[in-house]
């Protein structure tokens, strides 16, 4: 077995490859750990963290790797040792440990391995995968796919439960695969047991500086100058009431940290998702795709062009097509899958109190008290024309305007939200305006009114619907 040796380089020269390839196919026992191409921070730690919950095993990657990732391993390499496809025998595998991936088309280059598997020869395969599932997706002889942020917070919840405390480094990877999948808890599928998994890391050493360092990388001039490119190109869709950022560019060669752009174009457009299609080299495009809301799960999206991830990160490879043509696939699939979010008619109240312009103030104040109303719309015969709350009542009152009509002190400027809405751009305009109610109209007709109590229900839901899109 290819094993780490103090100060040595993880790859071995030729000669001692082919002396391994023979030891190798001597073994009785050659497990390896598999993941995904350009391996992500959630990939390289569970990897590890399944090396060290199967001994003796080696892990193997094949392509390129993120940028992070790279530069993480050009510290730590000697540490954590990887192996390439290259540098081993499959015959001789055994054993597979697939980590943070399980569909097939995304490990094309371990198909001699599987093809093995398939015509009956003794390989066993387990997986460790937190992506929803596929009509691709492997089947293994062991299975451990649960709906967790982070494929990691499954293996380091198995090394716990085996007594396998990690060391600070091991602990420090730990930690920056789970925050780099769950966006440091604040991805959708982020849950208790990342959380959970996380403290446990903490109580083992888990170096602050080194997260930082990894989690925060500054943009590189090729990362800058593909922003800028994908600035220029961005297209605008409204998919299902929700705004969707879509960009084709192109490029010279691949771009390295083509993902951490895709991720800074969703924090600068405000859209609730983001597909981002660079092309490099002659009809070879990577599409990666970013989502601030669960109503547009990316992971699917992007699994029906053949790449995969989860509901909030998502990627693909793909070959013989251009960069408008990926985009013009995501603009299919969204058609076919519109995502609903919820509407404003589904919260808001109705029949709504109302006040008009003539009613006195004193009379208004104790109609709020009756209704437990904080404020309610204004009419002149049936037409909006203001809101009074009860904090205009309170300054009448220290005035002595009481007996005033409602007109004299109400806010004469209106925010209303049409009833087709979204309760996500609800918030927008609430937030736009500091408002604290929202009159909803239809056909300009006032058909009801949605409050802050209204909206912060549906952003802290306990009825099992689904809650708003996440805001920056």
């Amino acid at each position: 077995m290819l094993r780490s040796k103090g100060g040595c380089d993880s790859r071995p020269p030729g000669n001692m490859i082919r002396d391994l390839f023979k030891i190798w196919r001597r073994d009785d026992d050659v497990q390896i750990v598999i993941t995904h191409e350009l391996a992500d921070f959630d990939a390289l730690s569970s990897a590890v963290a399944a090396q060290k919950l199967y001994p003796g095993s080696q892990i193997v990657l094949a392509g390129s790797v993120g940028p992070e990732v790279s530069n993480y391993l050009a510290l730590h390499k000697d540490r954590f040792v990887t192996v390439r496809l290259g540098e081993f025998d499959p015959l001789a595998v055994t054993r597979v440990i697939a980590v943070d991936v399980r569909v097939r088309g995304r490990l094309k280059d371990y198909e001699p391995i599987f093809k093995r598997r398939d015509a009956g020869h003794a390989v066993e395969m387990i997986i460790y995968d937190h992506h929803p599932a596929t009509p691709e997706d492997l089947v293994g002889d062991e299975e451990h796919v649960e709906p967790v942020g982070s494929a990691t917070t499954l293996l380091v919840e198995r090394l716990r439960a085996a007594g396998h405390d990690p060391d600070p480094v091991e602990a420090t990877l730990f930690a920056l695969g789970i925050h780099a999948d769950t966006g440091s808890l604040t991805f959708a599928g982020s849950c208790a047991r990342d959380a959970n998994a996380l403290g446990w890391l903490l109580e083992h050493g888990v170096q602050m500086t080194v997260l930082r360092r990894y989690l925060r990388q500054p943009f590189s001039a090729e990362q800058a100058t593909l922003l800028q490119s994908a600035l220029a190109a961005l297209q605008h869709d409204g998919v299902g009431r929700l705004p969707v950022a879509l960009c084709a560019v192109r490029t010279e060669s691949a771009v390295g940290g083509a993902a951490e752009v895709a991720s800074m174009l969703l924090s600068l457009t405000g859209a609730a998702a983001v597909f981002l299609a660079v092309e490099h080299g002659k009809g070879r495009v990577h599409l990666i795709a970013r989502s601030k809301t669960p109503l547009i799960d990316v992971g699917r999206c992007l699994g029906s062009l053949g790449g995969g991830g989860h509901a909030a990160a998502a990627s693909a490879s793909l070959r013989n097509t251009n960069a408008e043509a990926a985009v013009l696939g995501v603009q299919d699939f969204l058609r076919a899958h519109p995502p609903a979010p919820r509407q404003i008619a589904e919260v808001m109240s109705s029949p709504v109190h109302v006040v008009d312009v003539q009613t006195p103030l004193s009379k208004v104040r104790d109609q709020l008290v009756a209704w437990g109303h904080v404020g309610a719309p204004v009419l002149r015969e049936g037409k909006l024309v203001g809101m009074l709350s009860r904090r205009d009542l309170g300054r009448a009152e220290e005035a002595g305007r009481l007996a005033l009509p409602a007109a004299s002190c109400m806010s004469h400027e209106v925010a209303t939200i049409d009833a087709a809405a979204s309760l996500e751009q609800a918030l927008g305009v609430m937030q736009a305006r500091d408002v604290g109610r929202l009159p909803v109209v239809s056909a300009g007709r006032m058909v009801g009114i949605v409050t802050r109590s209204d909206l912060l229900a549906a952003l802290y839901p306990a009825d099992g619907k689904p809650p708003l899109s996440e805001s920056s």
